[in-house]
């Protein structure tokens, strides 16, 4: 049976995560290369934002990692998670990404693996990538949350903001990926 808890926490995350989104307030904002790289109470031993950044790579560009949010935006969970939120200098756009140690059995995997928004991927091993906007793997840009669900973990990247024209499905695949390769 799949554990519509389980998806609608992670969901709930990144809606908190990138809740600001609509009204952004301008934050003050550090650079990704000082974000806090030792595991904190809130993401245990996920790696921290400074990692994610570098994992990211080039999805990051023009934005910088900001602590605020990331911080406030973290739900209280019985799991552990990580939640980074990067912003544009004039803080209207926004990504966010969030690990949440929510594990899936392989069967859950297998059932979600059926349903509309799945997207195909050699590097899956077992896991389900999905988009929940219609059209999202289709028209290329990244309009909703992607996720990428594991038996150990769940990734969210999400953006908004116009001028986050790099955030296209295909670039926040690869991030999910390259977060999921530093989770170990």
């Amino acid at each position: 049976m799949l554990r519509p808890i389980a998806i609608a926490s992670a969901s709930a995350i990144l809606v908190l995560s990138l809740a600001g989104c609509t009204a952004p307030q301008p934050q003050p904002s550090e650079p990704a290369s000082t974000a806090p790289s030792a595991p904190t109470s809130d993401g245990g031993a996920l790696p921290g934002c400074d990692a994610i950044a570098i994992a990211i790579g080039e999805l990051g560009t023009g934005l910088s990692y900001d602590a605020a949010s990331s911080a406030t935006n973290t739900a209280d969970e019985v799991y552990e998670q990580r939640v980074c939120v990067f912003v544009s200098s004039d803080s209207a756009s926004r990504l966010g990404i969030t690990i949440a140690a929510i594990p899936f059995l392989q069967t859950e995997l297998d059932t979600y693996a059926t349903l509309p928004g799945t997207v195909p991927d050699e590097r899956l091993h077992g896991a389900v990538l999905q988009v929940f906007q219609p059209g999202d793997a289709d028209d290329g840009q990244l309009d909703g949350p992607l996720y990428l669900f594991d038996t150990e973990n769940s990734i969210t990247v999400q953006a908004q903001g116009t001028a986050l024209a790099q955030v296209t499905v295909s670039a926040a695949i690869d991030a999910a990926f390259a977060v999921r390769e530093i989770l170990g």
